[in-house]
């Protein structure tokens, strides 16, 4: 290292001033530029329930109309632990940035001192026997002029870290928005199949009867007897099935809410929820803009290209000013005269000469972690659109395949009175009643899951679309 000083000397520190500020505009390291990305083409944009436009989504609070769902979500946004981390983590993020960003600004401070040394007279130094006291006061000003862009880069390294850490929150929450509501549709559903496994009971247990009395009278065989025992006790054992993992369902969303466990409010059932029919997609640049993880990965890319230039900077010369003005006195009483005042100025040169390569590699290890972050990013958007396409196309056959399975729910509920009716007549066998009984039972479910699923694609398309979402 070496060092050229400057002190007590005014004009050349003017000088020396003046020029660095006129180079202060250089800029060592490379420009951010935003990596090329694929096109969203996809043939399920051709579907009714979406339509290739750049309109905002609605808010969530339009999307879902149902009030208590809206309530859970807005007690998730206020509660959640883990958001509440990830709000805590952005505020330290935005005071380190305060942090970085002043460093580039000169610092001013003061400074207090007094020293009292009393050496006997024997003592090997001037006025031995004498007091030696010293009291200073000063004000001190030091900057380090940013000539090759360190500390800017620093900045705004630190200024895209915050602006990472304030996506990831609002990724969080788009992510918690669209969680609650798919584990309100899924309790909903299990809500329904309940209640299908407690009806089938009722008539299993009927049906039990009468074949009883008629085994009793010898109408029917002891098999048709044993057969209808089995299959209650079958459906019965589906109803605390159903029961556990709606008690598992709803300790999932108190969890999100960051209370312990307990019952969930239900509004509307999943038949009734009123949601969009049709979705805006929007193009690859607007999903660029408003899909938060994608921004995250973005501006963590952008403050490591930033950290480029500061390691470029450090194989250039540092140059840094300070000066300080006070007052200087040996005896505390004369401290305030005019004759006490003393002020200085000092500059200096510092800079590497030879470190066997050190500073060459730090700017080596920078650009692969940037080509790294490049590459992670391009994954961020690959990954987004083919999770809209896949969000696409489960709208697109979810509906075709729910009305497939209303249909059969129809059919399955009809074979079944007819087949009970020709049983009660002495038409059909008992084996042929069971298989329509099961027929229905799957059939109830089937319906029943198709249609959780179909509103759980919707949200998943609008997690997808990462827009639209106002989630305050």
């Amino acid at each position: 290292m070496k060092a050229i000083n400057i002190k007590h000397n005014w004009p050349l520190a003017v000088i020396l001033f003046i020029s660095l500020i006129s180079f202060s505009a250089c800029l060592v390291g490379p420009k951010y530029k935003q990596p090329a990305t694929p096109k969203l083409e996809t043939a399920n944009y051709d579907s009714f329930a979406a339509k290739t436009d750049t309109a905002a989504l609605v808010a969530w609070t339009e999307v879902y109309k149902d009030a208590e769902l809206t309530k859970l979500i807005r007690s998730v946004l206020n509660s959640n632990l883990d958001l509440l981390t990830a709000l805590a983590r952005f505020d330290e993020s935005r005071a380190q940035y305060g942090i970085d960003r002043s460093v580039v600004f000169p610092s001013l401070g003061y400074s207090l001192n007094a020293r009292s040394n009393n050496y006997g007279e024997n003592a090997l130094l001037p006025n031995p026997g004498q007091n030696n006291n010293m009291y200073k006061t000063t004000a001190n000003f030091s900057w380090e002029i940013d000539l090759f862009g360190k500390l800017r880069h620093q900045k705004r390294a630190s200024m895209a870290s915050m602006l990472a850490s304030g996506n990831n929150a609002q990724a969080l929450k788009v992510s918690l928005i669209a969680e609650t509501a798919s584990l309100y549709f899924n309790l909903r559903d299990l809500d329904n199949r309940l209640e299908i496994a407690k009806t089938t009971v009722s008539i299993r247990k009927k049906s039990l009867e009468v074949i009883t009395q008629r085994f009793e009278k010898g109408y029917v065989s002891e098999l048709d007897q044993l057969q209808a025992q089995q299959q209650l006790s079958q459906v019965e054992a589906l109803v605390p099935n159903i029961e556990r993992q709606i008690i598992s369902v709803q300790n999932a969303l108190r969890l999100l809410t960051g209370l312990p466990p307990g019952n969930i409010a239900r509004g509307k059932d999943n038949y009734n929820q009123q949601l969009p029919a049709q979705i805006p997609v929007g193009l690859t640049a607007d999903l660029i803009r408003r899909r938060n993880d994608i921004v995250v990965a973005e501006q963590n890319l952008i403050a490591q290209t930033e950290m480029i230039g500061v390691a470029t900077a450090m194989r250039y010369p540092s140059i840094q000013l300070a000066s300080f003005i006070g007052l200087l006195s040996p005896n505390l009483n004369n401290l305030i005269d005019p004759g006490s005042l003393a002020m200085g100025v000092s500059g200096g040169i510092f800079g590497p000469i030879f470190e066997f390569g050190k500073n060459k590699n730090r700017v080596i290890v920078q650009k692969q972690r940037t080509e790294q972050l490049t590459l992670q990013y391009q994954k961020v958007v690959l990954n987004a659109l083919v999770e809209i396409d896949n969000s696409l196309a489960a709208i697109k056959t979810y509906e075709t395949e729910y009305m497939a399975n209303k249909a059969g729910l129809a059919a399955s509920t009809k074979a079944f009175e007819l087949t009970q009716a020709r049983y009660s007549n002495g038409y059909s066998n008992y084996l042929e009643l069971l298989n329509q009984e099961n027929n229905l039972l799957n059939a109830q479910i089937n319906e029943s899951v198709t249609k959780k699923q179909q509103n759980i694609a919707v949200v998943n398309l609008f997690k997808a679309l990462g827009g639209g979402w106002d989630a305050q």
